[in-house]
């Protein structure tokens, strides 16, 4: 098997394990705080991972760390520091089953970005796509009911926001797998931005979500071994070897597998038009890689 083919494997392990794992870290983020869940769980999680990085073996991490700290610098700020802030407090406002839909829309933000940033063309049928896609969304969150503006859809609006932030983190993701290593890339970047984050859980996370929430930190620690560890360090695997859009779009399937987890674990449904609006982004997530596949366009390969 080839270089490409396990990266393939691994995109498409990625966002299964991202779903799931959606679900227990809206459990977290609700019983606990969203600040202890990206401070607290990013730690543990840094932890687990330079473990096993000392496993396989990853060597001169700071010899790499030295010429390459501009790139962990952005991924820290925009994947491990906004968008992390940004999708935790979302989930604690909003449901995980929406929550999972709303991660499809980062293969669009790609898009985008390479439109404004690097000035390139967009056909008018990616546009389409993307009118469909955030019609679907706005379906999804609000239940048809456009006459209201609830907590639940400012959450909403954060985890979109999350991903906007996640999809400017590609390109620079791909040279910390590259150059520094998948494992010990995670584990500094996670690291770091934990660190930095930990001085506001002390100060502003209640202490009595520190205990008496069996439930929240169990919820917690399933998150950091699905996501931190696996899910996030199969994303730093498979930029290694496949495109950034393939891996952002292949996003779509992860629904599949997160949907009858957040039913249950917390009986968490969809209304009839919920479900349409959930239909519509998962089939405009999948016609978008299907138009990149047939077209042969590489116009998510650029830096952003």
């Amino acid at each position: 098997m080839n270089a490409t083919s396990t990266g393939l494997i691994f995109a498409v392990l990625s966002p299964l394990f991202n779903s799931i794992s959606t679900i227990f870290k809206t459990g977290a983020a609700k019983s606990l705080t969203p600040l202890i869940v990206v401070g607290i769980g990013g730690l543990i999680g840094s932890v687990l991972l330079f473990l096993l990085a000392k496993l396989f073996k990853e060597k001169d991490i700071i010899s790499k760390i030295k010429r390459h700290w501009r790139d962990l610098i952005f991924v820290i700020l925009l994947r491990n520091l906004l968008g992390e802030l940004f999708f935790t407090v979302g989930l604690s406002q909003t449901t995980a089953i929406k929550a999972i839909f709303f991660t499809k829309i980062e293969p669009y933000f790609v898009l985008i970005f390479s439109w404004f940033l690097l000035k390139e063309k967009i056909k008018s049928r990616y546009l389409l796509l993307l009118a469909a896609h955030l019609f679907g969304a706005i379906v999804l969150s609000t239940g048809g009911k456009f006459n209201l503006f609830t907590k639940a859809q400012i959450g909403d609006l954060f985890v979109i926001i999350a991903m906007a932030f996640f999809a400017l983190s590609y390109n620079f993701g791909k040279k910390v797998a590259h150059n520094v290593g998948p494992i010990s890339g995670n584990a500094i970047s996670m690291g770091l931005a934990s660190l930095i984050v930990l001085p506001f859980v002390v100060f502003f996370s209640p202490l009595q979500k520190l205990s008496n929430q069996t439930y929240g930190w169990m919820y917690l620690f399933t998150y950091v071994i699905l996501f931190n560890v696996i899910s996030l360090t199969l994303w730093y695997a498979s930029l290694k070897s496949v495109k950034g859009w393939i891996i952002s779009s292949l996003r779509y399937i992860g629904p599949v597998f997160g949907a009858p987890f957040a039913y249950l674990l917390f009986r968490e449904t969809l209304s009839t038009i919920q479900i349409i609006g959930a239909a519509i982004i998962i089939a405009t997530s999948f016609l978008i890689i299907r138009e990149h596949v047939h077209s042969g366009d590489n116009e998510f390969e650029e830096e952003i």
